[in-house]
Parts: structure tokens; C-alpha cells; sequence
């Protein structure tokens, strides 16, 4: 496991969604990353704790507590390798009856870029990918495209707040890039797409079909152009993230994605 690149993604990953309304406390041994607007677990947790026992492990959850509890939201626990004095012990820190695992997530990277062109979408549409210029439109076009009135699709129906963490985006760091796009099909907006990346790592990031376009090959279009972007721009590693045994995870392994490691939300009992 290359716990190096997992803290690569993971430092990519909070630093380019803090301009999405995002707030990081960063502590000692942790850190805490919130958003006054989303309530779910995926964008209020800590992590990037290093701990040596379960008394600092209670100390920090205790302490991110009360913060959580003054805006009114419950402690979750973003577990990754790296952490590994409570990854690798997991069923010591996380009892059931303090803890609950509501979210299993598998980081994937895409490496060998010589077998890009070969990939075969089976997408006979016209698919094209354009940068958003409207943050509120496209905010709007990202929560309809994620609307499938499915429970037992874990990527449906987000969290209002996402409307306005995205019609609120500022860019805050020089090293990093995010750019948001829209996916058209013959001139029609059928969904939207972000990368997030900076000269090591390119994460691709809210890849959204509008339910009656999916099934078409066009979300495989739009991986295969954003693949073909990070290629462009000499970046060494592509990477997203998936629930774990939903299918794109599988469909992203046959596209050429690798298993990077599985990462853990775990939301505190009340």
C-alpha cells in the first residue's frame, strides 16, 4: 500500500474542496473539517489523527464533540491508512455500541496511460465536456443530475447545502486547480463533472449523469476525456473515489483503475 500517495490524495482532496464552503480546524494530532451548510457525514468529520492509544482516541473524540454539537451535527470519523494505529485496529476503537459504519469507500487510481486511446466507451453520442462559467447555474444542473429518487443509490439525492457551497466557490490555493464542466450531448447539458488537481494528482470528482442519459456510455466518455486532460497536462496519476461494491467501482476496475486502499465513515452513537 503506498501510504504516501493516500496522504497526497487525501491533502488534495480536503485543500481542493475547502473553496466549496468547507472549514478545516486543524489540531495537534487531528483535524476537523466541517461546512455550515451540509449536514452529512462526508463533509463534517475528523480525521488526519495520529494517535497511540484509545485514551488519545477518546480524548479527540470527546474534544470533536462539542464542536460538532455546536453546529448541530453529528461526529463522524473519515478513517484512512494512514492512521494507522486505528485503521489497523478497528474493531478495538470502533464498538458497536459507540460506533456505527454507515460508509465503506474505495480509492481508485488510473497509472498506465499507454492504454488510453485503445479504451473502447461504446458511446455512439456526440459527448462533449465545457467549462462552467456560472457557479449557480451549474450548482443547479449538479443537483438535478445527482436527483434519482433511488434509496439505494448512495450517490442521490444530495444535501441542499451542496447548491450553495458550489454557487459560493472561491479558489483559495495557487497549487491547486478545480475545474467544474459541464457534459453536453448535442448542445444539451445531460450532467456535470470536476476535477480537482495540482502538478502530482488529478482527482476526478462529482461525475453526475441525469437518470434518463445514463446507460449510454456517456459516463464512460466523460472518464475517458478527463483521463485524456490529465494525460495532457503530464500528470502522473489519476484517482476517484467509489462506494465500495456499487457498480461503478466495478465498471472503473474493467476501465483500467486500480484498488488504491478502502477508507471507513464512521458516525458516533448518540
Amino acid at each position: 500500500m503506498n501510504i504516501e500517495l493516500i496522504k497526497d490524495i487525501y491533502n488534495l482532496h480536503i485543500k481542493g474542496f475547502e473553496g466549496l464552503d468547507f472549514n478545516v480546524i486543524h489540531k495537534d494530532n487531528y483535524e476537523i473539517t466541517y461546512n455550515e451548510n451540509i449536514k452529512d457525514c462526508y463533509s463534517n468529520f475528523i480525521s488526519n489523527f495520529d494517535v497511540k492509544n484509545n485514551q488519545e482516541f477518546e480524548r479527540i473524540i470527546s474534544e470533536a464533540d462539542k464542536v460538532f454539537s455546536d453546529k448541530n451535527r453529528n461526529t463522524a470519523i473519515y478513517l484512512i491508512p494512514f492512521m494507522k494505529e486505528v485503521y489497523n485496529n478497528r474493531d478495538k476503537y470502533f464498538t458497536t455500541d459507540k460506533f456505527e459504519l454507515i460508509s465503506t469507500e474505495v480509492w481508485q487510481i488510473y497509472q498506465d496511460f499507454s492504454k488510453l486511446d485503445n479504451i473502447n466507451t461504446n458511446c455512439s453520442l456526440d459527448v462533449k465536456l465545457e467549462l462552467a462559467k456560472d457557479m449557480e447555474e451549474y450548482a443547479n444542473y449538479l443537483m438535478s443530475s445527482y436527483q434519482t429518487d433511488d434509496e439505494n443509490d448512495p450517490y442521490g439525492d444530495l444535501d441542499e447545502g451542496y447548491r450553495q457551497g458550489y454557487m459560493n466557490y472561491k479558489k483559495i490555493y495557487s497549487d491547486i486547480e478545480n475545474e467544474f464542466y459541464y457534459i453536453k450531448v448535442n448542445g444539451e447539458i445531460v450532467g456535470t463533472t470536476q476535477s480537482v488537481y495540482n502538478h502530482k494528482i488529478y482527482g476526478i470528482y462529482s461525475l453526475a449523469i441525469k437518470k434518463e442519459y445514463r446507460n449510454k456510455g456517456i459516463g464512460k466518455e466523460v472518464l475517458k476525456q478527463q483521463l485524456q486532460m490529465c494525460k495532457s497536462k503530464n500528470i502522473g496519476t489519476a484517482y476517484l473515489q467509489t462506494e465500495q461494491g456499487f457498480y461503478p467501482h466495478k465498471m472503473y476496475k474493467k476501465f483500467g483503475f486500480e484498488d488504491l486502499c478502502v477508507v471507513y465513515y464512521y458516525l458516533r452513537c448518540k
